[in-house]
C-alpha cells in the first residue's frame, strides 16, 4: 500500500510539472481576412504539403502552378472566427486564425518576407541604432571607396561584394550588381547563410540564416539591361570561424542568373569603419 501511495504521489508531481502547456511553446497565429468575392493569397517560403482548416467555412486551394501558393476564400459569409494550419516540406507549420471580411484589407501575403521583418525587428531592438540611422548610415557607405574583389558572374550578371564597413555593432556590406545581358534582371530575393566550409561525408549540411537588419538600393530594386546597381545590407556585428563560410545568393525573378558569393571569417576581419559618420 505505501508502495502504490509514493507511486501515485510521484504521478501527480510529474503531471504538474508536465502537463502544462508552457508559453514559450505555444506558436502565435497570424490573422488573416478572408472575403466572398475576393481571394487572399498566402505565399510560404517552401513548398506546401498540407493545409488544415478549422470548418469548412474556409476554404483553402493550393496553386496549380505555385507550389508554395495557397489561395483562401470564405465559403460562408459572415462566419464566426475558424482557424488554419499550413506545413510546409521544410518540415515547418504556421498557424493562422481566419476572419471574416467582405473586403480584405490584405490580399497577398509574403509569410517568408514577414517572418524576415519580424526577425530583424527583433535584432535591431538589441542595438542603439535606429532605422533613420540606417538609411543615413548605408548612404554614407555608397560613397566608401571598396577594397574587397570577391565577385561571381552568372549569366552575364555580376555579383561583386566591393567593402564591409562597420560603425558600432552594425556590419555594413557593400555590393555591385551588374549586367551585361540587354535582358533585365529583376530580384526576387536575397538569402545570406553561414555554412561549413567542408561537408563531412554522411553528414547534414549545417547552416544558420542570417537576417538583414536593413537593405538599401542605390537604384530602384532591379538590374537594368545593360545597367548596373549597387546595394548596401546591413547586419547586426558577427564573426565567422575557419572551418565556416559566409554565402550570398542573388535570386533573379522568373529566371535562373543566380549568382553566388562566399566569405570567410577574414575578409569580416578586413571591415574598415566608416568615414565621418558624424556620431550618427
Amino acid at each position: 500500500m505505501k508502495k502504490l501511495y509514493v507511486s501515485l504521489v510521484f504521478s501527480c508531481l510529474v503531471g504538474l510539472a508536465f502537463g502544462q502547456v508552457r508559453p514559450e511553446a505555444v506558436l502565435t497565429p497570424y490573422p488573416v481576412e478572408v472575403g466572398w468575392d475576393q481571394t487572399t493569397v498566402l505565399i510560404f517560403p517552401a513548398k506546401i504539403k498540407s493545409a488544415d482548416r478549422g470548418n469548412g467555412n474556409v476554404l483553402a486551394q493550393k496553386d496549380a502552378y505555385a507550389a508554395n501558393v495557397l489561395k483562401l476564400k470564405a465559403g460562408k459569409r459572415g462566419f464566426s472566427e475558424s482557424n488554419l494550419h499550413v506545413v510546409t516540406e521544410d518540415g515547418k507549420i504556421y498557424p493562422f486564425t481566419v476572419h471574416y471580411n467582405p473586403k480584405p484589407d490584405k490580399l497577398t501575403i509574403d509569410i517568408g518576407k514577414q517572418q524576415q521583418m519580424e526577425a530583424a525587428v527583433a535584432v535591431l531592438e538589441n542595438t542603439d541604432i535606429g532605422r533613420e540611422q540606417l538609411d543615413r548610415l548605408s548612404g554614407k557607405v555608397f560613397q566608401e571607396k571598396g577594397f574587397l574583389y570577391r565577385s561571381d558572374k552568372n549569366g552575364k550578371v555580376k555579383l561583386r561584394l566591393k567593402g564591409i564597413y562597420s560603425h558600432r555593432e552594425v556590419l555594413f556590406f557593400l555590393f555591385e550588381l551588374k549586367n551585361r545581358s540587354r535582358i533585365a534582371c529583376p530580384i526576387q530575393q536575397w538569402r545570406f547563410v553561414i555554412q561549413d566550409r567542408k561537408q563531412v561525408k554522411r553528414t547534414a549540411e549545417r547552416q544558420v540564416n542570417l537576417t538583414p537588419l536593413h537593405m538599401q538600393y542605390e537604384k530602384p530594386k532591379g538590374i537594368e539591361g545593360k545597367g548596373e546597381n549597387r546595394l548596401v545590407v546591413a547586419f547586426s556585428q558577427f564573426t565567422i570561424a575557419d572551418a565556416k563560410k559566409m554565402v550570398i545568393r542573388l535570386f533573379e525573378e522568373n529566371g535562373d542568373r543566380n549568382p553566388v558569393l562566399s566569405v570567410k571569417g577574414k575578409h569580416l576581419l578586413k571591415a574598415r569603419p566608416i568615414i565621418n559618420p558624424q556620431n550618427q
